[in-house]
């Protein structure tokens, strides 16, 4: 009798899970019908849109599996500089910037961006076009599109996906990237490609993933659309401690502040008619102090994170 039982109970959840991925196979295929219709309403070509969203056919696991296990804990910004910046990551970029040397000062020129600045983003970004991510760009975006705490977001990105592939901008059948849709070595999301990423080779593709030409400008390009300041400094660690009370409101001019011996050797060379605010970042590894000028700003336009503008600053300041 208790044989009986058990068969019937696993009989019954095998029809509950039957149904319950019908049910799912169902409501997807209908959403991704909706996806098509609102695609060719943005003005993706009705087969653009078809053959990219009706391949796929479940969701991606994995991408969810990423999304959904982010990391909560915050690192301190001692462990992140030390994960971003060592010795072999700064001979790797001085390297780089030299076997690239007429390349980067020509498209230094073109957008007034250092070539140090293009270096250290790739740095961070691809570690220096190493890994660019190889998950299939429309996959991952029509799973967050569909199952994701920001889905207006990544349907956005989604659709800016399919004008890259319907407005043939890369001689590909498929994009690749990030899980979250990151692409190529600059790591741009589909809506940075579309307005920043520049064919500089004039190949008639704008190829962000094996070209190091359209790599660097489309860097750069992005800086000087956001506002980047010609020959100008980002930022500059200083010393930590000092009898100097700073106020991290106030701009200061570095010709006030060498008075009172706060600076390290890096910003030595620096005109003392530039003016800079204090960041003071706190945390349990200790006290870290920078400079920061207008270009730290803009470096903040690419990743919005005082950690990620200081330390390209700081990887920047150390291959220059």
């Amino acid at each position: 009798m208790k044989s009986i039982i058990l068969n019937f109970i696993l009989i019954l959840k095998l029809c509950f899970f039957v149904m319950l991925n019908s049910s799912f196979s169902n409501n997807f295929d209908e959403w991704k019908s909706d996806i098509i219709s609102q695609a060719i309403e943005a003005g993706i070509s009705k087969e653009t849109a078809t053959q990219n969203i009706k391949k796929i056919k479940n969701l991606n696991k994995k991408v969810l599996k990423l999304y959904n296990n982010q990391p909560e804990f915050k690192i301190s910004f001692k462990n992140y500089k030390k994960r971003n910046i060592n010795n072999k990551r700064i001979e790797k970029g001085k390297s780089l910037l030299k076997k690239y040397k007429i390349l980067l000062e020509n498209i230094s020129k073109a957008y007034n961006v250092s070539p140090e600045i293009i270096v250290s983003i790739w740095a961070l970004e691809s570690n220096f076009g190493y890994y660019t991510g190889s998950f299939d760009i429309i996959d991952a975006l029509t799973t967050l599109s569909y199952q994701s705490r920001r889905k207006n977001f990544f349907k956005r990105e989604l659709f800016n996906a399919l004008k890259i592939l319907d407005k043939e901008l890369i001689k590909t059948n498929s994009l690749k990237g990030s899980w979250a849709g990151a692409m190529g070595q600059s790591q741009f999301m589909p809506s940075s490609y579309i307005h920043y990423a520049v064919d500089y080779d004039q190949d008639n593709k704008i190829d962000i993933w094996e070209t190091e030409a359209d790599v660097f400008a489309s860097i750069a390009n992005y800086l000087y659309k956001h506002g980047w300041q010609k020959n100008k400094p980002w930022s500059i660690e200083i010393k930590s401690s000092f009898k100097f009370k700073l106020d991290s409101t106030k701009k200061y001019s570095l010709k006030e502040l060498k008075k009172h011996n706060i600076f390290n050797d890096e910003s030595n060379t620096m005109s003392e008619n530039l003016y800079a605010k204090i960041k003071i970042i706190n945390d349990n590894d200790g006290k870290s102090l920078f400079l920061i000028f207008e270009n730290f700003y803009i470096i903040k336009k690419y990743n919005n994170s005082d950690f990620y503008a200081l330390t390209v600053g700081k990887l920047a300041n150390k291959i220059h």
